[in-house]
């Protein structure tokens, strides 16, 4: 398994998830899925729509770390708390795995 995979988290419900991959010691959010929700997809932070995405979704371009998706996205605490929780718990295990460089 490398350490630059992509990876999950998502709050206790489901109803939103993160795609998100640990980028040196940085946790670098890719896009997020709102479940219950079904306005069109666009990107961030230029709102431009995403015809071809699933509604509900949202891609960052550029991907930002989780204090700036926090803030792109504050109404969402519950997922970013989960990333949080999941972004340590990858952090402590890193030092065991290969980064993009090394494998």
């Amino acid at each position: 398994m490398r350490r630059d995979r992509l990876r999950t988290a998502q709050t206790r419900d489901g109803r939103k998830v993160a795609v998100w991959q640990l980028v040196g010691c940085s946790a670098r959010v890719l896009r997020v899925q709102l479940t219950s929700e079904s306005f069109a997809a666009y990107c961030l932070p230029s709102r431009a729509p995403l015809t071809d995405a699933q509604p509900g979704t949202v891609i960052f371009d550029p991907y930002p770390d989780l204090a700036a998706a926090r803030e792109l996205l504050p109404k969402h605490s519950d997922l970013w708390d989960a990333l949080r929780d999941d972004y340590w718990a990858a952090l402590m295990n890193s030092k065991i795995l290969p980064d993009s460089s090394e494998a």
